[in-house]
């Protein structure tokens, strides 16, 4: 090997390494904002219930209805 060539190489390898930490710190980005976005949507469903359960909670309680039936004569 002549003395130019083990630059390269070296060279060629930290490029190597550069461009797969590049990847992976891409990679972990990606997963981290759907982990974000998967965390967010279920405490927003949370919330709604709870929200909707107050609301039903709120309500009060129902009387009982008088229905008055038609009954048609033949």
């Amino acid at each position: 090997m002549q003395r130019y060539d083990r630059g390269f190489i070296l060279l060629d390898s930290l490029m190597t390494v550069f461009i797969v930490s590049c990847i992976c710190i891409l990679c972990f980005s990606v997963y981290q904002s759907i982990e974000n976005y998967i965390e967010g949507y279920r405490m927003y469903q949370d919330m709604s219930n709870q929200r909707y359960e107050d609301i039903y909670l709120s309500f009060n309680d129902c009387e009982v209805c008088v229905i008055d039936e038609y009954v048609e004569d033949d």
